[in-house]
């Protein structure tokens, strides 16, 4: 659920607040947003004690797809595929982060459920820019959509390398052997590849498995300490 802030609790408020421009009140409506998305926390952490929060994993997300976009795939807008980015997960502000390492198939359709019937509650509350453009992300018809929808998947095989993600699999997933954690890569390569079998997206497949392939290293080394 969207989160109040201890100044302003719901945007029925801010219609009294003594704002005379549009451009204002959308501003102020955006800023909101992004504060609360800062609160919806997610499994992966960059420290022993920090977790990663929607804002930061969209802020990565923004640079990475973008980056990958400019300097692998001539036919993409890296200027879209960052706007979708940012994007990418405000149905979140409903729902919160579900996290979908060992998630079943099952599981997985329940969440995709919640996330659809939560899209019109979401998008009330964008303005027009930004509800046209999250909208369009959640068709996940351009080519610019899809590729953030797979470049997303990477993100957390890398907050794993860079942070304690030997810790995130042991406390959060149960998994705590190489063995299991190989299992778990393997299973999740098969569901991107159904996901997102366009040859174009192979690139990705490859970039996601190399990253895979070094944390399986990480983890067995410091198994071995």
């Amino acid at each position: 659920m969207i989160k109040s802030l201890d100044q302003i609790d719901t945007f029925e408020q801010f219609a009294v607040l003594p704002f005379h421009e549009e451009a204002a009140r959308v501003a102020f409506q955006l800023g909101y947003l992004s504060m609360a998305f800062a609160r919806v926390e997610r499994v992966p952490r960059y420290d022993e004690t920090s977790r990663e929060n929607d804002a930061e994993h969209s802020f990565m997300l923004s640079l990475v797809a973008s980056e990958l976009a400019g300097s692998y795939f001539a036919n993409l807008d890296p200027g879209l595929v960052a706007q979708f980015a940012n994007v990418h997960d405000l149905v979140e502000l409903e729902t919160d982060d579900v996290a979908t390492f060992t998630i079943d198939d099952e599981t997985l359709a329940v969440k995709a459920a919640a996330e659809y019937s939560a899209l019109d509650r979401v998008a009330e509350i964008l303005p027009t820019y930004t509800r046209q453009l999250f909208l369009r992300y959640e068709e996940q018809v351009e080519p610019e959509a899809r590729f953030v929808r797979l470049v997303d998947k990477i993100l957390p095989v890398i907050v794993d390398i860079a942070g304690p993600g030997r810790k995130v699999m042991e406390e959060d997933y149960s998994v705590t052997t190489i063995d299991q954690l190989t299992d778990t890569h393997d299973m999740l390569r098969q569901r991107f590849m159904d996901m997102f079998p366009e040859k174009e997206l192979d690139f990705l497949h490859d970039v996601r498995n190399i990253l895979c392939q070094h944390f399986e290293q990480q983890f067995s080394l410091s198994a071995q300490t």
